[in-house]
Order: structure tokens, then C-alpha cells, then sequence
């Protein structure tokens, strides 16, 4: 009696009954889903087995609770989080954390040199809160580990110890006013004249009349200004390749903005559309001269990606030469989120505008606005006490 089959290859051949069954899970966009995985014998009977073979030899593989942590994640992290749907530049953040954090200091090595099912949550939280690195990367190595115990958990490895877990925020120094570094507005009009004719003039003008980063404003091109409108959607990231094993060789390449509130939509004033057109003239003829086309905004004069570091050289060099105090590129974003606030805009908006994940974040204008409103106002009430003409 021939065997049943139910599955033929598209270019003839020999037919196999085929089977579909679930293996474990996977990471698909962000999410754990159910991980399946075809099975093909001459019969039925025969591709159950297969299958049977396969869970068998994954849990003959299985992970003891005995395993060491960090042995365990470095496998994960090659055979499961290196392939899943996260951008590139993000699975590099998170692993780049998690390395400075756990293997390469003393107290991370300590605890992920122990066996898996000894670890604790407060074991974990410890590091988070003794280490001296910034909010940021701790978060970053924390998805990581949120990422891997829910693999763990949803794998009968060890149960989820990342649920109760806190990153821990590092408290804002006094008023805050110390981490704003802004443009005064005699010193920016100076600095903005002074590149009358350059190519990174529009660079500057839409980095303080929009509050877009350095990463946002290289990857548009002129399709991403509509109607009076910027439309910020992506950015210009410089990452290694994810599978690069610590090699610092990066390459630019155009991805999704960092997070969903960072697709913001901008006004722009007539003066700032009119610099636009004058930037869009210059940068045709500079085509024209030297034989290249591009639709984005800034580029060298090859038709290459501006590079931050050349963009700060060229900048700190024209500083110098005018007399005006040095201020790091991103100075020109806190000056955008300081006039919001000195123009009295509800600080919600603000935070739409620069594309804030978290309102906290935006109060820090408001906080550094209010200090100077404080300060003008003692200052004033000094002169009804004080003699300040001697």
C-alpha cells in the first residue's frame, strides 16, 4: 500500500508528508512569539518522529540550573538575540552594555560567573544601582537582560528575574541649570552670520529653529520638508555591525528614528523656508561644480555623509576666529527647548516638539528658564536695599 504524502517540491521530485509543529519561541519584532518548524518524512508517522527526535535532542541540550549566567547569555545572545527584528544599531547598544556592566567589571563578572539558578533579582539590582555608568547604558543593558529572561522564562530555563527590577536614575545636580548648555542670542545671530554662504549654515539655523539632533538633520532630504512642514521620521546612524565581535570598523547607514516620539512634525517660520531655498541654491551649483546629485540636505562636497567629528572641527574653528564661547552641537537643540519655554509655551508642546519620550525630560528648560527669571527678580529687589551705584 503506498504510504500517504501530503507535500511535493514546486519543481517535481519525491512527494514527503510534511508536519508543522512548535519548537520553542522567538523574537519577532520586539515580541516573544511561538517559534515553528517543518518536519518531512515518507509518512506521517515517519515526520512525527523527526519531530520527536528534535524535541528530544533539545532537551537532552538543555540548559542546567547549574549553567553559568554569562556563558548562557552569550549563547543566547549569538544563536537567538543577533538574528531577531531590532534594528542593528540597537541590538549593538544593548550588547555593548551589557558588557561594560557585566563582564567587564568586577562585581558583574562576579555574578554572572555563578550558576543560573543561584541568581537573584537584588543580585542584579545591585549592579544596576552600585555601577558608575549612566542611566542610559544601564537601561540599554537592562533590555537586554529583560529580553533574555523572558527567552529563559518562556523556555523552562529559569524563571523571569528582570519584573521587579528598577534602572535606577541618577539625581539632577541642584536646580539642573548645569546640564544646559545654550546659545545666547547676540553670540548665535554672530555665528549664523558668519557662515553666510556655507553649506552648514542651514545645518545650524534648522538645528536651533527645530531642535532636531545632529543624527535627524543629516538623513533629510528635501522630500521631508512639506508645506511649511519638517517631517522627522530617521537619522543617520554610525554603528558596527552586530556580528563584528568588538571591532570597531562602523558604517553610516539611514534607519528609524530612536523611538516612536522622536516622528515629530515641525512648523517652520518664513525666514527659516527662505534659508532653505538659499541652502537648496547653493548646494545645486556646488553639484554642478563638482559632478554629483543628491536629494539630501547635507553632504560634502563628493556627495558624501557629513561626519560629526569634521562638523565640530569646521565649527570650533569658526568660534575661534569670531570671539564667541564654544558650545558642543547638541547646545543648539537646548537652545531650541529654552526659547520654547521663554516664549512661554505650555511645556507639553515642548516636549512634542522635541520629541521627548518623557516630559521629565523637557522640565529641565523650564527649570534652567525660571532660575533666570528668579535670579532677574532678586537682582531687582537688590536695588530697593543696596546702594548699587558705589
Amino acid at each position: 500500500m503506498a504510504k500517504k504524502t501530503n507535500w511535493k517540491p514546486k519543481e517535481g521530485g519525491k512527494e514527503y508528508f510534511k508536519i508543522n509543529r512548535k519548537v520553542g519561541m522567538k523574537l519577532k519584532d520586539g515580541v516573544w512569539v511561538d517559534d515553528y518548524k517543518c518536519f518531512y518524512g515518507s509518512c506521517q508517522s515517519e515526520a512525527e518522529q523527526k519531530y520527536n527526535d528534535h524535541m528530544k535532542s533539545l532537551q537532552n541540550n538543555s540548559i542546567s540550573p547549574k549553567s553559568c549566567l554569562g556563558e548562557v547569555i552569550d549563547e543566547w545572545i549569538d544563536k537567538v538575540f543577533k538574528n531577531c527584528d531590532l534594528k542593528n544599531s540597537t541590538k549593538v547598544r544593548y550588547i555593548r552594555s551589557y558588557n561594560a556592566i557585566f563582564k567587564e567589571s568586577k562585581a558583574g563578572k562576579q555574578l554572572i560567573g555563578r550558576p543560573i539558578g543561584n541568581i537573584t533579582p537584588l543580585q542584579i539590582q545591585d549592579i544596576y544601582n552600585n555601577c558608575n555608568y549612566c542611566h542610559s547604558s544601564i537601561k540599554a543593558a537592562h533590555n537586554l537582560l529583560v529580553h533574555f529572561f523572558k527567552y529563559a522564562d518562556l523556555n523552562s530555563i529559569c524563571r523571569n528575574l528582570t519584573i521587579s527590577l528598577h534602572v535606577p536614575k541618577k539625581p539632577i545636580k541642584d536646580s539642573g541649570i548645569e546640564e544646559i548648555e545654550v546659545w545666547d542670542d547676540e553670540s548665535l545671530k554672530k555665528v549664523i552670520a558668519a557662515l553666510d554662504g556655507n553649506t552648514l549654515r542651514l545645518l545650524v539655523v534648522l538645528a536651533v529653529n527645530t531642535g532636531a539632533r545632529f543624527s535627524e538633520l543629516l538623513a533629510l532630504n528635501y522630500d521631508d520638508i512639506r508645506d511649511g512642514m519638517l517631517y522627522i521620521t530617521k537619522q543617520l546612524a554610525n554603528v558596527a555591525d552586530v556580528n563584528s565581535e568588538g571591532e570597531k570598523k562602523t558604517e553610516l547607514h539611514i534607519e528609524e528614528t530612536k523611538t516612536e516620539s522622536s516622528n515629530r512634525v515641525i512648523p517652520l517660520s518664513d525666514p527659516v523656508m527662505a534659508e532653505v531655498e538659499k541652502h537648496k541654491n547653493l548646494q545645486t551649483a556646488e553639484m554642478e561644480k563638482h559632478g554629483y546629485t543628491t536629494n539630501y540636505l547635507f553632504t560634502t562636497s563628493n556627495g558624501t555623509f557629513y561626519d560629526r567629528r569634521n562638523v565640530a572641527k569646521s565649527l570650533n574653528r569658526l568660534y575661534k576666529r569670531i570671539g564667541v564661547e564654544h558650545h558642543k552641537f547638541h547646545a543648539y537643540r537646548h537652545t531650541f527647548g529654552t526659547n520654547l519655554s521663554r516664549a512661554g509655551v505650555p511645556i507639553e508642546e515642548t516636549s512634542k516638539l522635541m520629541g521627548h519620550s518623557d516630559i521629565s525630560m523637557t522640565a529641565k528648560y523650564y527649570v534652567y528658564v525660571d532660575a533666570e527669571r528668579r535670579r532677574a527678580a532678586v537682582d531687582k529687589i537688590a536695588g530697593y536695599s543696596l546702594d548699587q551705584t558705589a
